[in-house]
């Protein structure tokens, strides 16, 4: 019933943990995909290993429930997109190589369906952890253990968590038909445009308890690494044009992102400054506030001394 798609690139101390998280679910209907994407440690030898002590361990003989599939490093949207072309579940449920499941995450996820089948996508909460510690809880703006349908996603009054993330959530798999598989150009904020597009067609429905744990402290976690503004969903901001008669939508997509485009825009880095400078051409200007339309549009250097004096002014507040 469910496929669990796990992109995999040089996790070999968190993999283990991860795949036990899974294989101690008290929902069974599942096979596992482990899309190893050209990973350079001893990922593919872990798996490989596990794979076989699990056929070992079995009480019955059965075979594993989980498949390794390799390809070359094309990236985290395409070991994804790999992962959901292999499934043969109804459903795909995604699960990062370092993240783990509270036991009864998969058997919430299938009431969840059941309860809400009008949905294309369910999301549980999840949990920041830093050394086994919660470390921080983002607002979703519902009302604490909040469970349903969520109507009105981009006017949340005080959401600033996603409410969905990449471990954390089980979609339909004929849902990429209509809405098209992982960005491949992205590999920052990748998630978030695709759950946005499932969003912005279908109803969603979300459960506000921590059964997901986002380790913060593994090791190769893409936040540890230098963020290109070339590799970052702002810097495609007209990829949401198609969505202009979803207001609300569209006109969140676009200050999003030309809030996060603003930041390269006037940033020290010569490479991210001239990418942001094409995204700023391309975000829809009718719908920014007066103060980007003026960071935009301005000569850059009195822009540049309206943004220094804008961020002393939000350093005092």
């Amino acid at each position: 019933m469910v496929s669990i798609v796990i992109p995999l690139y040089n996790k070999e101390k968190a993999i283990v943990r991860t795949l036990d998280s899974v294989l101690a679910q008290t929902y069974t209907d599942y096979e596992v995909i482990v899309v190893n994407d050209g990973s350079t440690d001893n990922s593919k030898q872990v798996v490989e290993e596990y794979i076989q002590l699990s056929i070992i361990n079995s009480q019955n003989g059965d075979k594993s429930s989980i498949r390794l599939i390799n390809q070359s490093n094309g990236g985290v949207c395409s070991a994804r997109n790999r992962g959901i072309q292999e499934a043969q579940g109804e459903y795909i449920a995604f699960l990062d190589a370092d993240d783990l499941w509270d036991k009864d995450y998969l058997a919430e996820q299938v009431r969840m369906m059941s309860d809400f089948p009008k949905a294309a996508m369910w999301g549980i909460n999840f949990a920041e952890m830093y050394d086994g510690k919660l470390v921080r809880e983002l607002p979703t703006g519902l009302q604490k253990g909040y469970r349903g349908y969520v109507e009105d996603y981009f006017n949340i009054p005080g959401r600033i968590s996603d409410l969905f993330c990449s471990s954390s959530v089980v979609i339909h798999k004929e849902v990429f038909d209509k809405v098209g598989y992982f960005d491949e150009r992205i590999k920052y904020a990748e998630d978030t445009d695709m759950w946005w597009r499932i969003i912005a067609r279908y109803p969603v429905a979300f459960y506000d308890r921590y059964m997901v744990f986002y380790q913060f402290d593994a090791e190769n976690r893409a936040l540890q690494r230098t963020r290109k503004f070339k590799f970052f969903l702002p810097c495609y901001p007209d990829k949401y044009k198609p969505f202009k008669d979803n207001v609300s939508f569209y006109r969140y997509t676009q200050r999003w992102c030309a809030q996060r485009i603003k930041i390269a825009y006037f940033g020290t880095d010569d490479e991210d400054r001239q990418y942001a400078t094409k995204a700023k051409d391309m975000v829809d200007i009718k719908v920014l506030p007066l103060k980007y339309i003026l960071f935009f549009k301005l000569p850059y250097s009195i822009a540049k001394w309206l943004h220094n004096l804008d961020l002393k002014r939000l350093h005092k507040a």
